[in-house]
This record gives C-alpha cells, sequence and structure tokens, in this order.
C-alpha cells in the first residue's frame, strides 16, 4: 500500500479507530490519547511504506497494542484485567464482522454523492437546502414562492430519483 494511501485509509477510517479504542477504554479522553499515539504509528508506518493487506486488521492490532500499553505505563492493573485478551478478542471481532458492513455504506455513500451531482434545478436546490443548509420546509417554501406541501412532494420525488439513482449503480457494480 504507497504512502499516500495509507494516510488515506487511515482518514477514511478515522471514526472505525476511534471507536475501537473507545469500546476497549469506555473513557473517551483516554481513548481520543490513545488515538493520537495510533496515528503516529500509522503515518510513521505511511513514511516507511509499509505493506498492509488489510487495514482494518492492521490498525485494530496497533490500536490494541497501544491501549494495552497506556494502562501499563499508567499502572493501572485493574483496567487491563477489565480489558481482558478475550474482551479484546471479541470486540476486534465484532468490529472485524462488521467491516462488510461498513464498507457497503461507503460505497452507498459514495453513490449518493454522485447522484446528487447529477441532480440539476429545484432538485439540487431543495435536496442542498433541505440536508446541507438545514431549511425547514417552511423555508424552502418561502424561498421558492412555493406551496409547503409542493415543497414535501418535490423532496420525495428527488428522494426516489436519488434512491433509484444508488440501487442503479449497486446493481451495475455487482455485475462487474
Amino acid at each position: 500500500m504507497a504512502q499516500d494511501q495509507l494516510v488515506k485509509q487511515f482518514l477514511d477510517n478515522r471514526d472505525t479507530i476511534l471507536g475501537f479504542i473507545f469500546a476497549l477504554t469506555r473513557d473517551y479522553a483516554v481513548a481520543e490519547e490513545i488515538f493520537q499515539d495510533v496515528a503516529i504509528v500509522i503515518l510513521e508506518e505511511a513514511r516507511r511504506e509499509t505493506a498492509v493487506v488489510n487495514y482494518l486488521a492492521w490498525s485494530r492490532e496497533i490500536a490494541r497494542r497501544r491501549v494495552a500499553e497506556y494502562y501499563r505505563k499508567r499502572g493501572r492493573r485493574h483496567a487491563i484485567e477489565q480489558t481482558s485478551d478475550a474482551l479484546t478478542d471479541v470486540i476486534g471481532q465484532a468490529f472485524g464482522e462488521n467491516e462488510a458492513v461498513r464498507e457497503d455504506h461507503q460505497l452507498r455513500m459514495q453513490y449518493l454523492l454522485e447522484c446528487v451531482q447529477r441532480l440539476q434545478g429545484r432538485s439540487r436546490e431543495l435536496i442542498e437546502g433541505f440536508y446541507n443548509q438545514r431549511k425547514s420546509i417552511r423555508d424552502l417554501a418561502a424561498a421558492l414562492a412555493w406551496q409547503e406541501n409542493s415543497v414535501k412532494v418535490a423532496l420525495s420525488r428527488t428522494r426516489k430519483v436519488l434512491a433509484d439513482c444508488i440501487n442503479s449503480r449497486q446493481r451495475k457494480q455487482e455485475t462487474t
């Protein structure tokens, strides 16, 4: 995996890695601190152009070791005992089993962004206003000089267009 790709994987999987660390520590401040250590290790490995086959498994192992090191350095035997190898294995397995779901979700989000980019005119304006700008139906109706029900219908139709677009891209991906 090239250096840039390893850094991209790190950025793309930030929440997953932090979530894994939090699951092990059950303390958000500690998880953030350990996450910073994990980030340094991963970036150092990227500079060395370390070859990585399964990024998430590799990064979870780095995180697991950093959690153990964190508690060892602080002499918190109790915390280490609570985060037993068995528990760590179960948490790691759960995260591993959900990788396919997470990857599918990321792919669907990519398709959604591509489909939104293809929208034009009022449809795009409605989606941007409602979801990105968090405008209410009432505010959108006022801005467009439409009835609120017309905005609801137009949003519903646009969502259907987006769903069809996403499903079409997924089917196309599955056949290739």
